[in-house]
């Protein structure tokens, strides 16, 4: 467990426990609010006040020469790709997809399930 210091109170961060994950899910739930397979919970003085997955969740990007490469070929390699998480007992993979992409207006048709739109950031270390 990670402890921080705040001038006002202390934050608890620790990793989700089973026990622990109906009322985190009850309390994102209450807030309109959800975090994909949560990891880490944050207390502070023992109330629950927000949750990260960190590192939990396959994220897939790729990305297809235009040019060079068909639709099947495309098709294929996404196949293969996730032949190859299932060999290693991931069954669920999360996809970013540009709106400007080829691949955008067939997402559905691939056997992805839309959850929402969102903006990536990423921030070195």
């Amino acid at each position: 467990m990670t402890q921080i210091q705040n001038k006002m109170s202390d934050i608890n961060i620790s990793h989700v426990t089973p026990e622990e994950l109906p009322e985190l899910e009850s309390c994102m739930l209450a807030d309109d609010h959800n975090v994909v397979m949560p990891t880490h919970v944050f207390k502070k003085k023992g109330d629950i006040i927000g949750s990260a997955s960190v590192g939990a969740a396959p994220l897939v990007w790729w990305w297809m020469d235009s040019k060079k490469a068909k639709a099947l070929d495309s098709v294929r390699c996404i196949k293969k790709l996730e032949e190859e998480y299932r060999s290693h007992g991931v069954h669920r993979a999360f996809v970013v997809c540009d709106k400007g992409s080829n691949f955008f207006p067939h997402l559905d048709r691939l056997g992805n399930k839309f959850m929402w739109e969102a903006n990536i950031y990423y921030k070195d270390f």
